[in-house]
């Protein structure tokens, strides 16, 4: 399996699922690091912007959102992978400007199943 070539950031502040996702990945065979904290979340980005094939982020989380952390995160590297979940109403999300600019490549409804997630990356990273 290629998959342990792919690192994938996942940030969500709730540890539990932040937790949950990176022992799910982990065990896809993926490299994972995982974050409750969206601004140190960035910062460990920064350091190596083109070692990550993707990153998972929640969309509703303090001191900065997921729709603020795909954007800075798109500043630095152009090509990552973004998943923004969300457990919220997303109708009018995909319309806003800070959407476009983030250049989301998927809106997650949470809760997912982790089989639909495990097919989303799959298809999201070639693998």
């Amino acid at each position: 399996m290629m998959s342990s070539a792919y690192s994938i950031l996942v940030v969500d502040d709730e540890s539990e699922l932040a937790t949950l996702f990176k022992t799910f990945l982990d065990k896809e065979g993926y490299t994972v690091f995982s974050f409750t904290d969206p601004s140190l979340a960035l910062e460990y980005f920064k350091q190596a912007p083109k070692k990550y094939s993707l990153v998972i982020t929640d969309l509703r989380m303090p001191s900065l959102s997921g729709l603020q952390l795909a954007k800075k995160i798109r500043e630095v590297n152009t090509e990552v992978k973004i998943f923004l979940m969300t457990a919220f109403e997303t109708k009018d999300l995909e319309n806003q400007v800070d959407y476009k600019e983030a250049r989301i490549d998927k809106l997650i409804q949470k809760p997912i199943r982790f089989s639909d997630l495990r097919y989303l990356i799959n298809k999201a990273l070639n693998v």
